[in-house]
């Protein structure tokens, strides 16, 4: 159970470096001269949209989990190492393809409109879940209900942490996470990760 809710932290973290995530919101501290009171509040309100419609789907493929795997929970829980290095694999080699083409700092985030209610823009921002955390959640079933919320509560922390701090730390100019290799290569980064974990899963499958 540790190495799922660890795994469920790691992608959601890494997946909100990406500037696609937080760019916008720092673009809205600088067009409205936002203080860092104002910016947390921003990123806290992106984070949630993104954290709402992930779990949102988290959800509702345990619902779907539960009512036809209810006999295989068990056989789940004990091939969930190999699920998630089958996962990891595919979807960083899914997100290396999508980004072939992509140079430099391109980016490919929405950029704020002056004219957009700010909250409600950046509330938006999180209409695009991450995928990536959803076979975290569906493993997670093999635990109960209990093992599910668990992971779901480390990714929202995960989203929090990268968003939040991200978010303020580049718009004190206290660091600079407008790189590439999160822009184009997170993702990629992202899959690995997860098999990584499953991994572990695999040499340590009782690990709770």
């Amino acid at each position: 159970m540790l190495i799922l809710a660890s795994s469920a932290a790691f992608v959601g973290f890494v997946h909100s470096l990406a500037p696609g995530h937080w760019l916008p919101v720092v673009l809205m501290v600088k067009a409205r001269r936002w203080n860092m009171r104002q910016a947390a509040w921003g990123a806290i309100v992106a984070a949630a949209g993104h954290i709402l419609v992930s779990l949102g789907l988290g959800i509702a493929a345990s619902i779907i989990g539960q009512s036809f795997f209810q006999g295989s929970l068990h056989e789940l829980e004990e091939n969930a190492g190999l699920i998630l290095i089958a996962f990891g694999i595919l979807y960083a080699v899914y997100s290396r393809s999508r980004h072939r083409h992509c140079h430099g700092h391109e980016h490919h985030g929405p950029e704020p409109k002056p004219e957009a209610a700010p909250y409600v823009f950046l509330f938006s921002l999180g209409f695009t879940p991450c995928f990536a955390v959803l076979p975290i959640f569906a493993t997670a079933l093999g635990h109960g209900t209990g093992g599910l919320i668990v992971t779901m509560g480390t990714f929202a922390i995960g989203v929090l942490a990268a968003l939040v701090g991200g978010s303020l730390l580049v718009s004190r100019g206290l660091v600079k996470l407008d790189h590439p290799i999160l822009e184009h290569h997170g993702d990629v980064l992202t899959g690995v990760g997860v098999a990584a974990m499953g991994l572990l899963l695999v040499f340590f499958p009782h690990s709770h």
